[in-house]
């Protein structure tokens, strides 16, 4: 049992700092994804045909 603590005490700082490098990666590439200019194809066909279509629901709906 105290091998295994003091394996576990050996590991932990690099498991540790293997997941803050993870998280900060993550966090690179989600700033990155979200800073992205609007011009880019960020949805599929079908999907921007279903948001054009509630666009235009909305509007009416507005409208009237």
């Amino acid at each position: 049992m105290t091998e295994l603590l003091q394996s576990i005490y050996a590991i932990g700082p690099y498991l540790f700092t293997l997941v803050l490098i993870g998280a900060t990666v993550f966090g690179v590439w989600l700033i990155t994804q979200l800073k992205k200019s609007p011009g880019q194809d960020q949805f599929m066909v079908g999907d921007a045909m279903f948001l054009k279509r509630n666009a235009t629901r909305l509007r009416k709906m507005e409208l009237h």
